[in-house]
């Protein structure tokens, strides 16, 4: 039972949590989440990473099944937002030296809060729309990432440096999970809701389950369909999947504009250099 599992897990979340209070050595150091710089940007550094990893699970798929690019092609459309995001993990090391982290934090998030407003105007055949997005996403949540790992790590006292390193990178796994279970769940439930609607009523009942499931089962339905009805069947899921995706972008852009706004007021104190407990290494 759902119900029951939930409860378990708080069950056990709560004694892990008291026993870390208790012990002189605890694995995840409570105490950390007491600064508030370190706590700011743990949550900034979430949230990013998980709406990084939601987009990727709905581009890789708008690639490959709703413009049937191949998985070579589709890897090679994904490199510019790659690019951008090393490119704007580097410009940050000297973009620093003259902008508070309180600043280029806020301005990043609502740059790639406007990456996915531009991700709502796709539709099925929109790839350099796609291409642009990601990209203006990428440069927005580089120098968020970079900056607020450095923080999580610099504001931590020297001895437990290693503790705030291992609670990031625990943290940026969590956020990639969450973001492909919440958005990809978000996309998956308007993607059924708007397939049932369009698919024609002559298509089967084995392709029309699987069509219902997934675009990726739409996709191997329709390969065992006359070519007309695999056309109309591919294209109502295709519709139906785009529609997910918009819905997932809304939810992304607005999400990403109110954490800019609660990034600028929590983070307008957070200096660099030698304003702060040490330079940035970045």
């Amino acid at each position: 039972q759902p119900a029951l599992a939930i409860a378990v897990g708080l069950a056990l979340g709560g004694w892990f949590l008291h026993r870390q209070r208790t012990l002189p050595n605890p694995l995840l150091d409570l105490s950390l989440f007491a600064n508030r710089a370190f706590s700011t940007a743990l949550g900034t550094y979430l949230f990013s990473i998980l709406f990084v990893f939601g987009t990727f699970y709905f581009t890789a798929q708008y690639l490959q099944l709703v413009l049937g690019l191949s998985p070579l092609s589709a890897g090679l459309w994904s490199l510019p937002s790659a690019l951008a995001f090393i490119v704007g993990s580097n410009l940050v090391s000297r973009i620093v030296r003259w902008i508070r982290p309180g600043i280029i934090v806020p301005v990043g998030l609502a740059m790639a809060s406007a990456g996915f407003a531009a991700l709502t105007q796709v539709g099925v055949a929109s790839l350099p729309l796609l291409v642009v997005s990601t990209v203006i996403m990428s440069l927005g949540l580089a120098p968020v990432i970079t900056l607020a790992t450095d923080i999580i790590v610099g504001t931590a006292p020297p001895e437990r440096a290693g503790a705030a390193s291992g609670i990031s990178e625990t943290s940026a796994e969590f956020g990639g999970a969450l973001g492909i279970a919440v958005l990809g769940s978000i996309g998956v439930a308007v993607y059924r809701h708007q397939v049932t609607r369009t698919l024609p009523a002559d298509v089967p009942p084995a392709a029309l389950a699987a069509a219902r499931e997934t675009l990726g089962g739409a996709a191997l339905a329709a390969e065992q369909l006359p070519a007309p009805l695999a056309s109309t069947l591919l294209g109502s899921a295709r519709e139906a999947f785009v529609q997910g995706l918009h819905v997932t972008a809304v939810v992304g852009a607005v999400a990403l504009a109110g954490l800019a706004v609660l990034a600028g007021i929590l983070m307008r104190d957070i200096q660099t250099g030698a304003e702060s407990q040490g330079e940035l290494d970045l």
